[in-house]
């Protein structure tokens, strides 16, 4: 099984979706979007220690949550 590696939100700040895609798989985190151009979407509330939660704004990242 792989060690999931503790995320700061600083180090997603700025990436494309693209990118921060790839780093959530990279880092053996599972993704979702939770907010479009400050628009909050509709997502189940099951907390998953091995997801981030991504915040976009003309797709760059601008928030990270996990869980």
């Amino acid at each position: 099984m792989q060690q999931i590696k503790p995320i700061t939100e600083k180090e997603w700040l700025g990436l494309t979706l693209a990118e921060g895609v790839q780093k959530a798989q990279h880092l053996g985190y599972t993704h979702r979007i939770i907010e479009e151009d400050g628009k909050s979407l509709i997502v189940s509330a099951d907390p998953k220690s091995n997801r981030v939660n991504f915040r976009l704004r003309n797709n760059l990242i601008v928030g990270v949550i996990t869980g």
